[in-house]
């Protein structure tokens, strides 16, 4: 049984690309074992404006061919859901764009929003647009960025990787992941950082600080975490790891191995609630696993 109540749909962005087809599949896969709808939704491109009459008449016939397109893609997409998840209940739906705001729009009533991390229209590439960002920045429940290459991009054995750093967000992060990782009945693997990437620097700059006592602080702040988790699900198998490596170096080692990484948009050291922090923006860049990332209610964003 999930741990997430109040269930509603799924939302994947499709745009035809074969990243996009992966990344719809991964979500039937998902929807199909929380036992919920998953909804394909595709974004127009932005309209033009154009005056004169010649125009305005290419400008519908091309409205026609974009929608046809559209429909296409989606259909696409279902026919590809539908092969490795047959029972799992879909829905269409096309939206104006630019896709960033659509999305985020259908987040209002997701339970989770999956793109993938390039694409040739309704997702765009990380490094070339601000789609996947403005849906990651500005969504009303957690992303997931489809980042894998795997032949087989539905969930598998491999352990889910959590982000702990005791934050507000951490937490949220650490539901998600156990939500996944009691669904599929992998490993739970959660990871603490609280170094900056060279402590011996930071050892001989500060002789004076018990080093001994402040990891066995670090020890308890993920013990604390995780323990009404484990009082939950005892068969849930969770490993700690609890190193003076910065927090992005640490997950992205661990991520090589993971078919899933979960993390707060922020952690305590946010400089604006409403964007990301460095280190989800390191593994949306780094990661070679799907990269969920869990957003603060919308009463808690300033």
């Amino acid at each position: 049984m999930s741990t997430l109540a109040n269930r509603q749909s799924v939302v994947v962005g499709v745009d035809g690309s074969e990243r996009a087809m992966r990344a719809a599949v991964w979500a039937a896969a998902v929807a199909r074992r929380r036992s919920a709808p998953l909804r394909l939704a595709h974004a127009l491109p932005s309209p033009g404006y154009h005056y004169s009459e010649a125009a305005l008449l290419f400008q519908n016939e091309f409205a026609d061919e974009v929608r046809q397109s559209a429909e296409e893609i989606l259909g696409r997409a279902e026919r590809r859901v539908r092969q490795e998840c047959p029972d799992v209940r879909v829905s269409s739906s096309i939206h104006p764009g630019p896709a960033g705001m659509s999305l985020t729009g259908l987040s209002k009533h997701a339970e989770m929003v999956v793109v993938g991390s390039t694409g040739a229209g309704m997702v765009e590439s990380l490094f070339t647009g601000s789609t996947v960002v403005r849906v990651v920045n500005h969504a009303h429940c957690p992303v997931t960025v489809f980042r894998s290459d795997s032949e087989s991009p539905v969930p598998d054995h491999r352990p889910v990787v959590v982000g702990v750093d005791g934050s507000a967000l951490s937490i949220r992060a650490i539901e998600s992941a156990v939500d996944f990782a009691v669904l599929f009945d992998v490993p739970l693997l959660a990871v603490h950082a609280w170094g900056t990437g060279d402590m011996s620097r930071g050892r001989s700059a500060a002789t004076k600080v018990d080093w001994a006592a402040m990891a066995e602080e670090q020890t308890a702040l993920v013990a604390e975490n995780l323990a009404g988790w484990r009082e939950k699900y005892p068969d849930l198998e969770v490993t700690t790891v609890i190193d003076e490596r910065n927090p992005a170096e640490l997950l992205l080692h661990f991520a090589r191995d993971a078919q899933l990484v979960v993390v707060g948009s922020h952690g305590h050291n946010r400089f604006a609630g409403s964007l990301l922090g460095s280190t989800s923006q390191n593994l949306l860049h780094h990661a070679l696993c799907p990269i969920t990332i869990c957003r603060p209610p919308r009463s808690e964003k300033r």
